[in-house]
């Protein structure tokens, strides 16, 4: 029998409690899921509830539909999508997420300091130069300063850290122009503060000092991240 575990929004619930049952292997892979009608009724909640879960599984790659047939669990039912969970429905904490950029963002440009080639400098300071000519327009800096970043994490030769790299960006698109408005609103030099700490990072990956590059990722994500007004937790 389904059992809800938490109390998050009920299509989360659902998407929850069927995650479970295909990890306790009640429901194995390529098994056929129970009716709509039948979730409805186990979980206590109305079909367009449970229409909206099975829907999201199936985007994630944990559930097929085969035609006439119903929605079966895939042949990978831990899915092929990842997503941020979220807290009694609300959006993914900032904090957590930069935290998770800190680790992730400050070893890709460890890696890219060794393994930049003559192409991979000459976009990132395509990017800084447009981040420069164009600070006052936040939306198109912004999009320079994803460029910036993409640039060092495809420096580091690595496909998995592009593609993690690209979901963190479209979790934080909005997050970012935040940060350039209120650099410019409030901070003392406005988006300069921002162009320097790029420049820094840029420098030590053009001269292939890994750990500069690191310490340079790290002093610029807390700085993004206080301009946000977020208190990055210390790494010892």
């Amino acid at each position: 029998m389904l059992e809800l575990q938490r109390p998050d929004t009920l299509v989360e619930r659902v998407v929850g409690a069927i995650r479970a049952e295909i990890d306790s292997g009640r429901l194995a892979a390529e098994s056929r899921l129970p009716t709509e009608q039948q979730l409805a009724e186990q979980l206590n909640v109305s079909r367009s509830v449970v229409r909206e879960a099975v829907a999201q599984l199936k985007a994630d790659g944990v559930l097929i539909a085969r035609r006439g047939l119903g929605s079966y669990i895939s042949q990978t039912p831990t899915g092929t999508v990842f997503r941020f969970p979220s807290a009694q429905g609300r959006s993914p904490d900032l904090v957590q997420m930069f935290e998770v950029r800190l680790w992730i963002e400050t070893q890709a440009a460890s890696v890219a300091a060794q393994r930049r080639d003559a192409a991979d400098l000459a976009r990132m300071s395509k990017a800084l130069q447009e981040m420069l000519d164009k600070r006052s327009d936040f939306a198109v800096a912004a999009a320079a300063d994803v460029e910036f970043h993409r640039a060092i994490t495809e420096a580091s030769k690595n496909d998995y850290f592009v593609a993690f790299h690209d979901f963190l960006r479209g979790q934080l698109a909005a997050a970012r122009r935040t940060a350039w408005e209120n650099s410019a609103a409030h901070s003392v030099g406005g988006s300069a503060d921002a162009h320097r700490e790029h420049q820094a990072l840029y420098q030590a990956i053009a001269d292939g000092d890994g750990l500069a590059a690191a310490a340079c990722a790290e002093a610029h994500l807390r700085a993004s991240a206080k301009r946000l007004k977020l208190d990055l937790p210390s790494i010892d």
